[in-house]
């Protein structure tokens, strides 16, 4: 009964391990960071039934933890406030895969530095 308990434990084990490779493979990723200082180029787009929706494409250098910039796309439903510093989370398969906005405080040195020689 122990052994099979064991191999039951092991092989949830495996599982998971193996389902939590696949979520940062699919959605995790390196976070970069980036300041909003122009509007994004605005396009209109059209959902399967029909219904069209406003989108807005920011295509700009983002900055690492250690000032490196990056070359992103992202884009978001509205217009993105000037200014505004956002995270971003960088996936090598599928670009950028959620931003949030942060507050000029929560920005690492270098990288606020390589913001504002910009």
């Amino acid at each position: 009964m122990k052994k099979v308990l064991i191999g039951m434990v092991g092989f949830i084990i495996v599982i998971c391990g193996l389902g939590y490779g696949w979520y940062q493979m699919s959605y995790g990723g390196t976070q970069y960071y980036v300041q909003i200082r122009q509007d994004g180029e605005k396009k209109i787009e059209k959902s399967d039934t029909g219904e069209k929706f406003d989108f807005y494409y920011y295509h700009q250098n983002a900055y690492d933890k250690n000032g490196k910039s990056k070359m992103v796309l992202f884009s978001a439903d509205h217009n993105l406030k000037h200014d505004a510093y956002l995270k971003l989370t960088y996936n090598a398969k599928k670009g950028v895969t959620s931003w949030e906005e942060v507050k000029e405080s929560q920005l690492p040195s270098p990288t606020a530095k390589a913001l504002k020689a910009k």
